[in-house]
Protein backbone atom coordinates (compact mmCIF):
# COMPACT_ATOMS: atom_id res chain seq x y z
CA UNK A 1 0.00 0.00 0.00
CA UNK A 2 0.95 3.69 -0.20
CA UNK A 3 0.88 4.27 3.54
CA UNK A 4 3.45 1.18 3.80
CA UNK A 5 5.38 2.53 1.54
CA UNK A 6 5.74 6.15 2.88
CA UNK A 7 6.21 4.52 6.05
CA UNK A 8 9.44 3.15 4.30
CA UNK A 9 10.60 6.23 2.61
CA UNK A 10 10.53 8.14 5.54
CA UNK A 11 12.38 5.66 7.11
CA UNK A 12 15.30 5.31 3.92
CA UNK A 13 14.98 9.52 4.13
CA UNK A 14 15.03 9.85 7.98
CA UNK A 15 18.86 7.55 7.02
CA UNK A 16 19.72 10.79 4.53
CA UNK A 17 19.15 13.87 6.86
CA UNK A 18 18.40 12.94 10.60
CA UNK A 19 16.14 15.91 11.60
CA UNK A 20 11.93 15.00 11.95
CA UNK A 21 10.65 18.22 10.41
CA UNK A 22 12.70 17.56 7.57
CA UNK A 23 11.48 14.16 6.92
CA UNK A 24 8.15 15.05 7.38
CA UNK A 25 8.37 18.03 4.96
CA UNK A 26 9.97 16.23 2.28
CA UNK A 27 8.10 12.60 2.23
CA UNK A 28 4.39 14.45 2.62
CA UNK A 29 5.23 16.68 -0.02
CA UNK A 30 4.81 14.30 -2.22
CA UNK A 31 3.35 11.14 -0.39
CA UNK A 32 0.43 13.03 0.83
CA UNK A 33 -0.96 14.22 -2.46
CA UNK A 34 -0.79 10.82 -3.63
CA UNK A 35 -2.57 9.17 -1.15
CA UNK A 36 -5.63 11.41 -1.18
CA UNK A 37 -5.67 11.16 -4.77
CA UNK A 38 -5.94 7.41 -4.28
CA UNK A 39 -9.01 8.04 -1.86
CA UNK A 40 -7.14 7.27 1.15
CA UNK A 41 -8.91 9.36 4.52
CA UNK A 42 -6.82 12.33 5.25
CA UNK A 43 -6.61 10.94 8.73
CA UNK A 44 -4.29 8.16 7.40
CA UNK A 45 -2.78 9.88 4.73
CA UNK A 46 -1.69 12.71 7.14
CA UNK A 47 -0.73 10.56 9.99
CA UNK A 48 1.44 8.48 8.40
CA UNK A 49 3.96 11.37 6.84
CA UNK A 50 3.44 13.07 10.45
CA UNK A 51 4.70 10.08 12.68
CA UNK A 52 6.53 8.24 10.56
CA UNK A 53 8.81 11.39 9.57
CA UNK A 54 9.52 11.57 13.36
CA UNK A 55 11.46 8.08 12.79
CA UNK A 56 14.60 10.66 11.62
CA UNK A 57 15.40 11.45 15.59
CA UNK A 58 15.97 7.54 15.69
CA UNK A 59 17.57 6.23 12.44
CA UNK A 60 21.64 7.20 12.04
CA UNK A 61 22.30 9.94 12.02
CA UNK A 62 20.04 11.63 13.94
CA UNK A 63 20.60 15.11 15.14
CA UNK A 64 19.08 13.97 18.53
CA UNK A 65 21.43 11.44 18.87
CA UNK A 66 24.36 13.12 18.16
CA UNK A 67 23.49 16.04 20.42
CA UNK A 68 22.87 13.68 22.97
CA UNK A 69 26.09 12.14 22.87
CA UNK A 70 27.98 15.76 22.93
CA UNK A 71 26.02 16.54 25.97
CA UNK A 72 26.02 13.11 27.64
CA UNK A 73 29.89 12.69 26.73
CA UNK A 74 28.34 9.29 25.01
CA UNK A 75 30.02 7.94 22.14
CA UNK A 76 28.16 8.93 18.98
CA UNK A 77 28.81 5.62 17.17
CA UNK A 78 27.47 3.49 20.21
CA UNK A 79 24.68 5.70 20.02
CA UNK A 80 23.73 5.41 15.75
CA UNK A 81 24.50 1.89 16.09
CA UNK A 82 21.92 1.34 18.96
CA UNK A 83 19.62 3.07 16.95
CA UNK A 84 19.29 0.64 14.25
CA UNK A 85 17.58 -2.09 15.88
CA UNK A 86 14.74 0.45 17.25
CA UNK A 87 14.21 1.90 13.95
CA UNK A 88 13.67 -1.13 12.12
CA UNK A 89 11.39 -2.55 14.44
CA UNK A 90 9.29 0.44 15.12
CA UNK A 91 9.11 0.98 11.28
CA UNK A 92 8.02 -2.74 11.22
CA UNK A 93 5.27 -2.26 13.78
CA UNK A 94 3.68 1.29 11.47
CA UNK A 95 3.63 -1.07 8.57
CA UNK A 96 2.01 -3.89 10.56
CA UNK A 97 -0.53 -1.73 11.97
CA UNK A 98 -0.96 -0.31 8.63
CA UNK A 99 -1.61 -3.87 6.55
CA UNK A 100 -3.96 -5.09 9.61
CA UNK A 101 -5.88 -1.38 8.97
CA UNK A 102 -5.94 -1.71 5.82
CA UNK A 103 -7.25 -5.37 5.73
CA UNK A 104 -10.02 -4.47 8.00
CA UNK A 105 -11.37 -1.18 6.97
CA UNK A 106 -10.39 -1.24 2.97
CA UNK A 107 -12.17 1.94 2.60
CA UNK A 108 -9.84 3.96 4.36
CA UNK A 109 -6.46 2.38 2.80
CA UNK A 110 -8.31 1.63 -0.93
CA UNK A 111 -5.67 -0.31 -3.44
CA UNK A 112 -4.07 1.09 -5.57
CA UNK A 113 -4.81 0.84 -9.27
CA UNK A 114 -1.72 -0.98 -11.21
CA UNK A 115 -3.60 -0.46 -14.40
CA UNK A 116 -2.87 3.17 -13.65
CA UNK A 117 0.79 3.05 -13.99
CA UNK A 118 2.22 3.78 -17.34
CA UNK A 119 3.24 0.61 -19.61
CA UNK A 120 7.12 1.73 -19.16
CA UNK A 121 6.85 1.92 -14.84
CA UNK A 122 4.42 -1.22 -14.89
CA UNK A 123 6.70 -3.92 -17.24
CA UNK A 124 10.33 -2.82 -16.03
CA UNK A 125 10.05 -1.32 -12.20
CA UNK A 126 13.93 -1.37 -12.38
CA UNK A 127 14.10 1.16 -14.48
CA UNK A 128 12.46 3.73 -12.46
CA UNK A 129 13.92 2.15 -9.29
CA UNK A 130 17.54 1.63 -9.54
CA UNK A 131 18.84 5.31 -10.15
CA UNK A 132 16.64 6.04 -7.33
CA UNK A 133 18.03 3.17 -5.08
CA UNK A 134 22.01 4.26 -6.50
CA UNK A 135 21.05 8.02 -5.15
CA UNK A 136 20.19 6.40 -1.60
CA UNK A 137 23.13 4.81 -1.23
CA UNK A 138 25.22 7.29 -2.35
CA UNK A 139 23.97 9.84 0.24
CA UNK A 140 23.67 7.30 3.10
CA UNK A 141 27.14 5.88 1.91
CA UNK A 142 29.00 9.12 1.81
CA UNK A 143 27.80 9.25 5.49
CA UNK A 144 28.58 5.90 7.16
CA UNK A 145 32.36 5.66 5.09
CA UNK A 146 32.86 9.00 6.58
CA UNK A 147 33.11 10.84 2.80
CA UNK A 148 30.79 13.44 3.54
CA UNK A 149 29.19 14.92 6.50
CA UNK A 150 25.31 15.13 6.49
CA UNK A 151 25.14 18.58 5.02
CA UNK A 152 27.96 17.58 2.44
CA UNK A 153 26.01 14.27 1.59
CA UNK A 154 23.05 16.58 1.01
CA UNK A 155 24.60 18.13 -1.52
CA UNK A 156 25.81 15.29 -3.22
CA UNK A 157 22.06 13.78 -3.51
CA UNK A 158 20.85 16.94 -4.81
CA UNK A 159 23.72 16.81 -7.61
CA UNK A 160 22.51 13.09 -8.15
CA UNK A 161 19.27 14.18 -8.11
CA UNK A 162 19.89 16.84 -10.80
CA UNK A 163 22.06 14.06 -12.52
CA UNK A 164 19.13 11.80 -12.66
CA UNK A 165 17.19 14.21 -14.17
CA UNK A 166 19.45 15.10 -16.71
CA UNK A 167 19.78 11.98 -17.55
CA UNK A 168 16.04 10.99 -18.17
CA UNK A 169 15.52 14.78 -20.26
CA UNK A 170 13.05 15.82 -17.63
CA UNK A 171 15.34 18.57 -16.34
CA UNK A 172 13.82 21.84 -17.97
CA UNK A 173 14.36 25.69 -16.30
CA UNK A 174 10.17 25.77 -15.25
CA UNK A 175 10.85 22.35 -13.41
CA UNK A 176 14.41 23.65 -11.70
CA UNK A 177 12.25 27.37 -10.96
CA UNK A 178 9.26 25.11 -9.41
CA UNK A 179 11.47 22.83 -7.37
CA UNK A 180 13.56 25.67 -5.97
CA UNK A 181 10.25 27.72 -4.96
CA UNK A 182 8.83 24.65 -3.66
CA UNK A 183 11.71 23.91 -1.29
CA UNK A 184 12.24 27.35 -0.81
CA UNK A 185 8.44 27.77 0.70
CA UNK A 186 9.05 24.40 2.82
CA UNK A 187 12.18 25.39 4.12
CA UNK A 188 10.33 28.96 5.43
CA UNK A 189 7.63 27.30 6.87
CA UNK A 190 9.85 24.54 8.76
CA UNK A 191 12.36 27.73 9.69
CA UNK A 192 9.37 29.96 10.87
CA UNK A 193 8.14 27.04 13.20
CA UNK A 194 11.77 26.13 14.67
CA UNK A 195 12.73 29.49 16.09
CA UNK A 196 9.29 30.71 17.52
CA UNK A 197 10.04 26.93 19.62
CA UNK A 198 13.03 27.65 20.34
CA UNK A 199 11.55 31.51 21.62
CA UNK A 200 9.27 29.50 23.48
CA UNK A 201 11.68 26.99 25.02
CA UNK A 202 14.12 29.77 26.26
CA UNK A 203 10.91 31.26 27.73
CA UNK A 204 10.26 28.42 30.09
CA UNK A 205 14.03 27.65 30.69
CA UNK A 206 13.96 31.58 31.88
CA UNK A 207 11.08 30.47 34.55
CA UNK A 208 12.96 27.43 35.46
CA UNK A 209 9.62 25.07 34.10
CA UNK A 210 12.31 21.85 33.19
CA UNK A 211 14.25 21.95 36.71
CA UNK A 212 11.70 22.73 38.88
CA UNK A 213 9.50 19.35 37.41
CA UNK A 214 12.81 17.38 37.17
CA UNK A 215 13.22 18.84 41.46
CA UNK A 216 9.74 17.61 41.99
CA UNK A 217 10.27 14.25 40.38
CA UNK A 218 13.27 13.61 43.03
CA UNK A 219 11.41 14.40 46.39
CA UNK A 220 8.67 12.07 45.15
CA UNK A 221 10.88 8.71 46.35
CA UNK A 222 9.79 7.37 43.68
CA UNK A 223 11.22 3.64 42.53
CA UNK A 224 13.39 3.34 39.31
CA UNK A 225 10.40 2.54 37.03
CA UNK A 226 8.12 5.08 38.53
CA UNK A 227 10.93 7.34 37.97
CA UNK A 228 11.13 6.24 33.98
CA UNK A 229 7.56 7.05 33.96
CA UNK A 230 7.93 10.55 35.47
CA UNK A 231 10.66 11.68 33.55
CA UNK A 232 8.64 9.93 30.12
CA UNK A 233 5.82 12.20 30.81
CA UNK A 234 7.80 15.45 31.54
CA UNK A 235 9.79 14.89 27.98
CA UNK A 236 6.37 14.33 26.45
CA UNK A 237 5.98 17.69 28.03
CA UNK A 238 8.40 19.30 27.27
CA UNK A 239 8.18 18.13 23.42
CA UNK A 240 4.74 19.34 23.19
CA UNK A 241 6.24 23.08 23.49
CA UNK A 242 9.56 22.94 22.70
CA UNK A 243 11.71 21.92 19.58
CA UNK A 244 13.58 18.48 19.65
CA UNK A 245 16.87 20.48 20.19
CA UNK A 246 15.81 22.30 22.76
CA UNK A 247 14.71 19.46 24.99
CA UNK A 248 17.53 17.55 24.29
CA UNK A 249 19.89 20.34 25.42
CA UNK A 250 18.05 21.18 28.76
CA UNK A 251 16.58 17.71 29.67
CA UNK A 252 20.08 15.55 29.34
CA UNK A 253 22.19 17.30 32.01
CA UNK A 254 18.96 17.43 34.24
CA UNK A 255 17.46 13.57 33.85
CA UNK A 256 21.32 11.70 33.36
CA UNK A 257 22.32 11.94 37.13
CA UNK A 258 18.90 10.26 37.99
CA UNK A 259 19.31 7.60 35.52
CA UNK A 260 22.91 6.69 36.37
CA UNK A 261 21.63 6.42 39.99
CA UNK A 262 18.81 4.07 39.51
CA UNK A 263 21.70 2.39 37.31
CA UNK A 264 20.16 2.46 33.82
CA UNK A 265 22.64 2.66 30.72
CA UNK A 266 22.87 5.95 29.27
CA UNK A 267 23.47 4.38 25.66
CA UNK A 268 20.21 3.23 26.35
CA UNK A 269 18.78 6.03 27.74
CA UNK A 270 19.67 8.04 24.53
CA UNK A 271 17.45 5.34 22.25
CA UNK A 272 14.65 5.26 24.58
CA UNK A 273 14.38 9.54 24.94
CA UNK A 274 14.67 9.81 21.41
CA UNK A 275 11.63 7.50 20.75
CA UNK A 276 9.77 9.95 23.95
CA UNK A 277 10.70 12.96 21.66
CA UNK A 278 8.73 11.35 18.63
CA UNK A 279 5.47 10.97 20.45
CA UNK A 280 6.07 14.42 21.76
CA UNK A 281 6.56 16.14 18.02
CA UNK A 282 3.12 14.32 17.00
CA UNK A 283 1.56 15.37 20.45
CA UNK A 284 -0.69 18.32 20.20
CA UNK A 285 -1.36 21.65 21.17
CA UNK A 286 2.31 22.01 19.40
CA UNK A 287 3.65 19.02 18.08
CA UNK A 288 5.84 20.83 15.49
CA UNK A 289 5.19 17.72 13.12
CA UNK A 290 1.83 18.14 13.13
CA UNK A 291 2.35 21.89 12.09
CA UNK A 292 4.29 20.96 9.38
CA UNK A 293 2.07 18.59 7.95
CA UNK A 294 -0.50 20.95 7.99
CA UNK A 295 1.09 23.28 6.51
CA UNK A 296 2.03 21.21 3.30
CA UNK A 297 -1.81 20.37 3.16
CA UNK A 298 -3.48 23.15 4.49
CA UNK A 299 -6.91 21.68 3.61
CA UNK A 300 -6.14 19.26 6.31
CA UNK A 301 -7.23 20.80 9.66
CA UNK A 302 -4.61 20.22 12.48
CA UNK A 303 -7.04 17.77 14.53
CA UNK A 304 -7.43 16.26 11.61
CA UNK A 305 -3.62 15.04 11.46
CA UNK A 306 -3.09 14.67 15.43
CA UNK A 307 -6.73 11.83 14.86
CA UNK A 308 -4.32 10.17 12.71
CA UNK A 309 -1.06 10.13 14.16
CA UNK A 310 -2.80 9.20 17.76
CA UNK A 311 -2.86 4.72 16.65
CA UNK A 312 1.00 5.80 15.65
CA UNK A 313 1.77 7.32 19.37
CA UNK A 314 0.30 4.29 20.72
CA UNK A 315 2.83 2.40 19.06
CA UNK A 316 5.54 4.34 20.10
CA UNK A 317 4.36 3.76 23.71
CA UNK A 318 4.51 0.05 23.09
CA UNK A 319 7.92 0.53 21.56
CA UNK A 320 9.10 2.31 24.76
CA UNK A 321 7.18 -0.39 26.85
CA UNK A 322 9.45 -3.42 24.45
CA UNK A 323 12.61 -1.43 25.08
CA UNK A 324 12.31 -1.03 28.84
CA UNK A 325 11.77 -4.56 29.78
CA UNK A 326 14.13 -5.75 27.44
CA UNK A 327 17.22 -3.28 27.22
CA UNK A 328 18.84 -5.82 25.02
CA UNK A 329 17.39 -5.06 22.02
CA UNK A 330 18.77 -1.51 21.97
CA UNK A 331 22.26 -2.49 23.71
CA UNK A 332 23.28 -5.89 22.09
CA UNK A 333 24.10 -4.79 18.61
CA UNK A 334 26.60 -2.03 20.09
CA UNK A 335 27.75 -4.14 22.68
CA UNK A 336 27.26 -7.30 20.79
Amino acid sequence: SLAVASVFACAVFGAMCGVSLAGAATIGKFAIPEMLKAGYAKTIATGVIASAGSLALLIPPSVGLILYGLVAGESVGYLFIAGVVPGIIISLMMMTYLLILGYVKPELMPAVDLSELEAGQKDNPWVVTIPALLLVFAVLGSIYFGIATPSESAAIGCLGALAIAAYKRTLNVETLVRVISDTTKTTGMILAILSSALVFGYLLTRLRVPQDLVAWIVEQGFDQYMVLVAIFLLLIVMGMFMDVVSVILIATPLLLPIIKNFNYDPIWFGIVMAIVTEMAVITPPVGLNLFVIQGISPQTSLMTVARGSFPFFLILVLAVILFTIFPNLVLWLPFG
